[in-house]
């Protein structure tokens, strides 16, 4: 019973704690989103090199791109209609002369002294023509309109692929070192205990430790030497995982991961004034709403008449005996109003609508989404923070209590029990502070991203101009 109550004011004060952290973090206030990338707090010049790598190289941001450019020449396409538009035609003809004359009973051909008539005639004309659709202020404007924002909102595809990149592989890096730094404890702490068996064989032989304190140590060098191969895997297939998004091959190492975990600097944005402009996708799906709203005018313009002017200008020539020419020009104005179209237009407005509409939803759950991005990351990280100091504070505790037992032991005051109990407090310690660091990290960077700011836009650009 007493268990019972323990378990529940535990779980009690857990819930408080996250709800106390919650309206501590919604209670801050954003005075403005950061201005300058995340990464360059971190001050880490390989990762800013393989940022760079990868907007060179990845295969989903060129393919981004190319959406981007297709969005932009559909929008040239759409412009194009409110424009006039010239060409220049030529025409020629060749035929049976008898054919001209055919409905009068054919040309009679020369008798006597008249001349021979040849068999053909030669026909042709030039001419330049212009034409402009003098209503185009309707449903053409309001369509070219719709074209530019979703070219915006495909620059925006292309920024938020950008942003996604740099996330997956800063992380990626960071898998990389929290896995190396973990390679590098084990392997020092396998040295340590070697040398601590060493010590209890020589004990042993003098007849100062028993056979079964060096059984013991043994037993612990065997199994922190199994911590290795997996530690070791990991790193590898996290290099792995870098290289295939630097668009390289993952069986192949060519970056040197010899630095340490950063250190995890203090987040600068807060969430309630948070704008979620700065991000990308958002842009993007702002866009997107905004242009489906001008296809709804377009499909509502288009039931209104269409006026067209045209003009041509030209020479035409014919030639049987001898040539002529005649010089031509014409202009009309065409009124054209749609009276039945099988329902067609009203279709293409109740279609548009849906989709305005669907696309204002998207937008609004996007609002809700980015702002609960926000509040998760920002609660995770000042949480992570605070446990990488307590770890820190116990690393600190245990190194002191093992150094402590490993005198006591050399000098025949403690067992080899209490060296092993203090070197595997110490081990849980030390990479308990890799790890915790290398998570809290990964939450930072989820908050700035999360976050955004205008440092995203053009963002692919910005890393290849700065390398």
């Amino acid at each position: 019973m007493h268990f019972r109550h323990s378990q529940r004011a535990a779980i009690t004060v857990f819930a408080l704690s996250v709800a106390v952290l919650a309206a501590d973090a919604s209670a801050q206030t954003l005075e403005s989103p950061p201005s300058t990338p995340w990464w360059e707090e971190l001050r880490d010049e390989t990762l800013t090199e393989l940022l760079q790598t990868a907007m060179a190289a990845n295969g989903d941001l060129d393919a981004a791109v190319a959406r981007m450019l297709q969005a932009d020449a559909a929008a040239d396409r759409a412009r194009a209609i409110l424009l006039p538009s010239v060409s220049l035609d030529g025409q020629a003809t060749t035929g049976p002369l008898d054919g001209l004359g055919f409905q009068f009973g054919g040309i009679p051909r020369g008798e006597g002294g008249s001349p021979t008539l040849p068999s053909l005639y030669y026909t042709g004309s030039a001419n330049a023509r212009a034409r402009y659709r003098l209503s185009s202020w309707g449903s053409e404007y309001r369509t070219l309109k719709a074209s530019r924002l979703e070219a915006s909102a495909s620059r925006g595809d292309e920024d938020g692929v950008a942003l996604d990149l740099v996330g997956q592989v800063a992380q990626t890096y960071l898998d990389v070192l929290s896995a190396a730094g973990q390679v590098e404890v084990i392997a020092r702490q396998l040295e340590v205990g070697e040398q601590l068996t060493e010590v209890s064989q020589f004990r042993y032989e003098r007849g100062e430790a028993t056979a079964l304190e060096v059984l013991q140590q043994r037993q612990q060098l065997a199994t922190l030497r199994a911590t290795l191969p997996p530690a070791q895997v990991e790193l590898r297939l996290a290099q792995a995982r870098l290289e295939t998004l630097l668009g390289r091959d993952p069986a192949r190492t060519s970056v040197d991961f010899s630095a340490e975990l950063p250190p995890v600097p203090m987040a600068s944005a807060s969430i309630s004034g948070f704008d979620p402009l700065g991000r990308p996708d958002f842009r993007g799906a702002v866009n997107r709403s905004e242009a489906a709203d001008e296809r709804v005018s377009a499909a509502k313009w288009s039931v209104l008449p269409t006026v067209d002017l045209s003009a041509n200008t030209g020479s035409q020539f014919f030639r049987s005996i001898a040539t002529t020419t005649q010089s031509t020009w014409g202009a009309s104005l065409t009124v054209s109003l749609p009276i039945w179209d099988g329902l067609d237009r009203s279709g293409r407005v109740r279609e548009a609508s849906a989709n305005a509409r669907a696309a204002r939803s998207s937008l609004e759950q996007r609002r809700l989404d980015a702002q609960g991005e926000v509040v998760s990351a920002r609660i995770q990280q000042e949480g992570q923070q605070r446990q990488l100091s307590a770890l820190r504070d116990q690393l600190d505790a245990s190194e002191r209590a093992f150094e402590e037992s490993r005198r006591r032991y050399l000098a025949g005051l403690a067992t080899v029990l209490d060296v092993l109990n203090a070197m595997n407090g110490m081990q849980q310690a030390e990479l308990g502070v890799i790890r915790t660091q290398r998570i809290a990290l990964a939450s930072w960077i989820q908050l700035r991203q999360a976050v955004g700011g205008p440092w995203t836009q053009g963002l692919r650009r910005r890393l290849l101009e700065s390398s």
